[in-house]
């Protein structure tokens, strides 16, 4: 299973802001340049959390591209207990891991996902505390 099956598209939310978002590339400072130039030939070009795996402006693009580099981590197989939402540039973190470091990696993931300004891992219960 992908981890595109463990979003939680009912519970995603869009920021409704009075401004729109700024185009920065979020926590790590390091844009996506391939997928910046694929969503700049788009007029406007959509901000960073809603620019979909082609570029295209795609309400839950952030949550699609975290699903699909925490496909790229090959030993980070899909964690059947764990959900990924969205609202708006934050990304949150639902469920349970086997144990922290597990968490750390997803987290470390996330944070490097182009557009993701936040991570909240405060709903995930870790099984084992003592790793």
């Amino acid at each position: 299973m992908t981890w595109e099956h463990h979003i939680d598209f009912d519970h995603c939310t869009i920021s409704h802001g009075s401004s729109p978002s700024s185009m920065t590339p979020g926590l790590t400072n390091t844009y996506d340049d391939a997928l910046r130039e694929k969503a700049g030939q788009h007029v406007p070009p959509p901000p960073p959390e809603y620019m979909g795996l082609e570029g295209e402006y795609d309400t839950f693009g952030l949550v699609r591209r975290l699903a699909e580099a925490l496909d790229r981590e090959s030993d980070l197989d899909a964690i059947d207990t764990l959900t990924l939402i969205q609202h708006g540039s934050t990304i949150q973190l639902m469920g349970q891991v086997s144990d922290r470091t597990t968490l750390e990696r997803v987290v470390d993931v996330a944070r490097r996902v182009d557009g993701t300004r936040e991570v909240d891992s405060h709903h995930v219960a870790i099984a084992d505390k003592t790793l």
